[in-house]
């Protein structure tokens, strides 16, 4: 029996819209620090003016930010704006690690049942169960290749079943290479026509860039085998009328 088969091969153009949204974010970080509504000299400026508190501050304006989309990703920019790669790489990544539950918590103990109730025996169900079974690799790869907004995986995590431990680590790993990516970027924005600038631009976009790829060559392969898998089945079983499929 001929089976159809779907191109499953992998094409470096199904992870243009990601690197695009990080170009986007890039184009629009140089517009926005290049016209007269935000100095990046002056952000500077006022974040350390809290002297010995600055990091205190910032800390402060994070553990607000974990509940709103986009806001952490902003104050990641600020955090090395502020106090470099090295200092500001730190700084983020021990904090984000314990704010990141904050949110989860909240949807934990008020959405959770709410949502189950929601989902019911439904289609969507079973892809909620499927991430119960492979919590930490699903909050892993989220991590390393944010699909969603960071603030929104925090949400979903609390409806899912992932225990805390577990979500701790997948984001202690995870968050590791954009965290990295995203200070350095922010660092360089006190010059935007340096040479360093865009070099941590271009760095950016390779920490988006490779997971993308990587991870979009996973799915084509499961899905080839799939195939494979569908066209085994049909060989072993009967001989089907013209016209029908077996499982129709």
């Amino acid at each position: 029996m001929v089976v159809e088969r779907h191109d499953t091969h992998f094409k470096p153009v199904d992870a243009v819209p990601r690197i695009a949204a990080v170009a986007g974010v890039i184009a629009l970080t140089v517009l926005l620090f290049q016209s007269d509504l935000v100095d990046p000299i002056q952000l500077k400026r006022y974040v350390l003016s809290f002297g010995p508190y600055a990091p205190l501050f910032w800390t402060a304006l994070y553990v607000v930010a974990v509940f709103i989309p986009y806001a952490t990703s902003i104050l990641t920019f600020v955090a090395g704006l502020a106090f470099g790669t090295a200092y500001g790489t730190v700084l983020v990544y021990v904090v984000t690690i314990p704010a990141c539950l904050l949110p989860l918590v909240v949807s934990r103990r008020i959405g959770r049942e709410w949502v189950e109730a929601v989902i019911g025996n439904t289609r969507v169900k079973r892809h909620a169960d499927r991430i119960n079974e492979n919590a930490f690799l699903v909050f892993f790869y989220l991590r390393l290749l944010p699909t969603l907004p960071y603030e929104v995986q925090n949400y979903v995590a609390g409806v899912s079943r992932i225990r805390y431990r577990e979500f701790m680590l997948a984001t202690a790993l995870g968050d590791i290479p954009i965290l990295f990516a995203m200070v350095n970027f922010g660092s360089s924005l006190s010059d935007l026509e340096s040479p360093r600038f865009w070099i941590a631009a271009g760095l950016y976009l390779v920490v988006v860039g490779c997971p993308a790829f990587i991870a979009i060559r996973m799915k084509r392969a499961r899905q080839e085998a799939a195939v494979d898998e569908d066209a085994l089945e049909d060989d072993d079983g009967e001989e089907p009328v013209a016209g029908i499929h077996p499982r129709s």
